[in-house]
C-alpha cells in the first residue's frame, strides 16, 4: 500500500515511474523542410513540397517556381495527413478533404510514402537554400 501510495503522489507531480509509464524514445525525423518528389533527389529542378512547421504546406517547382499547389498537413507518425488544393483554387468556397500520405519508410533524409489512391510518393530532403525568390521579387 506504501508504494502504491508513492508512486500517486510521484504521479500527480508529472515524473513517471516504472516502465509502464515509459514512453516510446524513438522519435520520427521531423518533416519541416524542403523535400523534393521523385524516384531521386533533385534539389536544383523539380517539384517539390515545402513542409512549414505551423502546419501548412507548399507544393512548388523548384528553384524559384510558384506554388503550384498549397495545403494543411499534420504528422502522425506512421501517415502525413493533409488537405490539397491546385491552383487556381477551384472550388475554393467548399472545405477540402483530408488525405493521408501512409509512410512506408521514414528517415531524416528520405521519406517513402502511399497517397490514398495506392502510389508511391518518394520524398528527397533538400536544403532550404534549395528554393529561392522568383527573379525580381523584393526581399520582405
Amino acid at each position: 500500500m506504501k508504494k502504491f501510495k508513492i508512486a500517486v503522489a510521484l504521479a500527480g507531480t508529472g515524473m513517471m515511474v516504472g516502465p509502464a509509464l515509459a514512453q516510446d524514445d524513438v522519435t520520427p525525423a521531423p518533416l519541416a523542410g524542403v523535400w523534393s518528389l521523385g524516384e531521386t533527389a533533385s534539389c536544383e529542378a523539380g517539384p517539390a513540397w515545402v513542409f512549414f512547421a505551423d502546419g501548412y504546406y507548399a507544393e512548388v517547382q523548384l528553384p524559384d517556381g510558384a506554388p503550384a499547389a498549397v495545403g494543411i498537413w499534420r504528422d502522425e507518425s506512421d501517415a502525413i495527413a493533409y488537405t490539397h488544393a491546385h491552383m487556381p483554387f477551384a472550388g475554393h468556397e467548399r472545405p477540402m478533404r483530408v488525405r493521408h500520405l501512409t509512410i512506408e519508410e521514414r528517415s531524416s533524409e528520405r521519406l517513402v510514402t502511399r497517397n490514398y489512391r495506392g502510389v508511391a510518393r518518394i520524398f528527397h530532403r533538400c536544403p532550404a537554400t534549395s528554393l529561392k525568390a522568383p527573379e525580381g521579387q523584393s526581399v520582405h
